[in-house]
């Protein structure tokens, strides 16, 4: 009886979160996202010419695959989310983005982007790869999003 109301619990939660991790309702139902949207949709994330499209969930939360730390980051995250929707005063665009910025980990990009260094556009492109991620002095190391941070979202 247990073994079947968790599996039960497990199938309505996957059932229930399917619909709020699409990019079109984190985009469509708050109000502060709709330029945070409209340039996601423009960008090569959004789409591009060979149909790959990356969903706001891709980068924002830890990948799908590791489903409890997702699965509980996607609670939290949407929890804080609601709560500063409605009680959190006056959005502020870009102090929002400053922040999503100063914490955005490398490993968001690197998930889907892994062969960075093995399969370059160009041999140019990956030597500033190379350099960027592994300097000669570690403490020069930079993030993925210090050069590529209106990859997704214009500024």
């Amino acid at each position: 009886m247990g073994i079947a109301f968790a599996l039960f619990c497990f199938l309505c939660i996957n059932a229930a979160m399917g619909p709020f991790s699409t990019s079109q309702y984190c985009g469509t139902n708050c109000h502060e996202m709709d330029t945070a949207y409209q340039s996601w949709q423009a960008s090569s994330h959004g789409g591009n010419p060979r149909g790959v499209r990356t969903d706001c969930v891709d980068c924002h939360l830890p990948p799908k695959d590791k489903y409890f730390t997702h699965l509980f980051a996607k609670a939290q995250t949407g929890a804080k989310d609601m709560w500063l929707h409605h009680f959190g005063g006056e959005y502020d665009a870009d102090a929002v983005r400053e922040k999503v910025v100063e914490h955005f980990e490398d490993e968001m990009c690197l998930h889907c982007h892994v062969d960075l260094l093995t399969r370059p556009d160009s041999d140019m492109a990956a030597d500033i790869h190379k350099e960027a991620v592994t300097p000669a002095d570690p403490a020069e190391a930079l993030k993925c999003i210090e050069c590529h941070e209106g990859i997704a979202h214009e500024g």
